[in-house]
């Protein structure tokens, strides 16, 4: 039966290898250095414990730092199961903020009344975004980083549009997160609430236990960005 081998074995091997080849550089130093004793004066023979014995202390440090290192590789993930488990869990925590997977938990849900602008729209997912909302969407679209919100034309009237798609009204925003601290941002005296009404369009806000939120239909490809390589 073939046994599985684990990062950390790999790292205790790599690790006692390299102090296997300084400790038998160090052998070899102190043997030529032995045979040539009787020729070198007190002061130069002090200079050379000296310098013996700091790497002693060097050797002795690496040996502890690499024992550190295995056995905090080994806490932090004792079974292949865990560190699957962890790059699961990064992986769906960047899922969710890119906007490449469907996302529920509580929150806000506002039924927007009257007519809304495009600047309206940006100023009030702003808002949801700055008091700690985890994702965002206006009718089924789902509003990421790239999101754009803009008007197009038509023989019968201007449409607002998200991502380039036409959303109809009524418009009904959607937002993740603490719902209480999510309302009060927007309905504080002399928010955005309050200066939308002026204009005669109103905020219905419902807390929700539990909000279902759709994903990005594509993701943007990515053309000139890249990640810097690491020195």
């Amino acid at each position: 039966m073939k046994h599985k081998i684990h990062g950390w074995h790999i790292y205790l091997v790599v690790t006692f290898v390299l102090l296997g080849i300084l400790i038998s550089t160090q052998i070899q130093t102190q043997s030529r250095l032995m045979s040539d004793l009787s020729m070198q004066s007190t002061s130069d023979l002090s200079i050379m414990l000296k310098n013996l014995t700091d790497k002693r202390w060097l050797l002795t440090e690496e040996l502890e730092e690499a024992e550190q290192n295995l056995l905090t590789y080994q806490n932090d993930y004792s079974s292949d199961t865990a560190l699957i488990s962890s790059v699961e869990n990064e992986l769906n925590r960047l899922q969710m903020i890119s906007g490449t997977s469907a996302v529920k938990g509580p929150g806000i849900s506002i039924t927007v009344d009257g007519y809304m602008l495009a600047t309206d729209l940006v100023v009030v997912i702003n808002e949801l975004w700055a008091a700690g909302a985890e994702a965002v969407t206006i009718n089924d679209c789902r509003i990421t980083a790239t999101s754009g919100i803009s008007y197009v034309d038509t023989m019968e009237k201007t449409y607002l549009t998200c991502d380039g798609t036409v959303i109809q009204e009524p418009y009904e925003i959607r937002a993740l997160g603490n719902s209480s601290i999510l309302e009060k941002s927007l309905t504080m005296p002399g928010g955005i609430a309050d200066s939308l009404s002026l204009y005669q369009v109103y905020l219905n806000i419902e807390l929700q236990d539990e909000l279902t939120l759709a994903s990005q239909p594509s993701q943007l490809r990515l053309r000139y960005g890249r990640v810097p390589e690491k020195n």
